[in-house]
């Protein structure tokens, strides 16, 4: 049984060769939409324009944290014309905050998040989160942790090139503050209220304090690094108990 037989049983009428044409017709159509496509693609990850570093301690794993430092870089146009963000020279400028004071590094988890919206004003950002398993926890190792902080932003701001040193306005430190304590600790940051605030003009930094209505207390350092503004401490302080003292003797 030949071929032009078997299509003749269920296509009467149809030879062999009057397909080529209809298969160059579908294939010529193929080909007409392959060049209609742009020449650009249009899922990109974008250009970077913020870099943001999160460095947290904790006790032990999956424990909570009790301190984020949180640092916003600036990318510029000439950085982004070349190459976006290498982002080992990130992790390079972090390496030594595993220590915390120890001789040996601490046990860490690392979360490198990079985002891009196709609308609006939103930038590109990359986002690094270190979070160090330290086993303890002092006073005098807390300031360790901060000094190692503080050393390694100072490093990546370096890295990023001239940082912005305008005086801060309160407004301005108070909502880094809420929206860096937000951020550390998935919380909105609507429901923080100031509790206590105190500004050091000679380092262009302030101190303020943050309650929820569950009565968390957060103490946060606006300005930490030199007094650059997008540096941040937000240390998580005991809860306190709230009374009411209406009606009591």
């Amino acid at each position: 049984m030949g071929l032009d037989h078997a299509l003749d049983r269920q296509w009467p009428g149809v030879k062999v060769l009057d397909l080529f044409p209809r298969a160059l017709k579908a294939w010529s159509m193929a080909g007409d939409v392959l060049r209609q496509r742009p020449s650009r693609p249009l899922l990109t990850l974008g250009r970077v324009d913020l870099v943001r570093v999160q460095v947290g301690y904790r006790t032990r794993p999956e424990g909570p944290v009790s301190q984020h430092f949180l640092i916003d870089l600036p990318v510029s146009e000439a950085d982004n014309a070349h190459d976006p963000v290498d982002e080992s020279r990130i992790l390079d400028a972090l390496e030594p905050v595993l220590y915390a004071g120890a001789a040996a590094p601490r046990h860490y988890s690392l979360h490198v998040h990079r985002w891009h919206t196709s609308w609006g004003a939103s930038p590109g950002a990359l986002e690094v989160g270190l979070l160090v398993t330290t086993g303890s926890r002092t006073a005098a190792v807390s300031d360790v942790w901060q000094d190692g902080v503080v050393r390694a932003f100072r490093d990546l701001l370096s890295l990023a090139g001239p940082s912005d040193a305008t005086p801060m306005t309160r407004d301005a430190a108070i909502m880094r503050a809420q929206h860096s304590t937000a951020t550390a600790y998935a919380l909105n940051p609507e429901s923080l209220s100031l509790s206590a605030e105190e500004h050091h003009a000679a380092e262009n930094s302030w101190t303020v304090g943050l309650r929820t209505a569950t009565a968390d207390e957060y103490d946060v350092v606006v300005g930490l690094v030199d007094g650059y503004a997008k540096s941040v401490r937000v240390r998580h302080g005991e809860r306190t108990e709230v009374f009411d003292s209406v009606g009591s003797e």
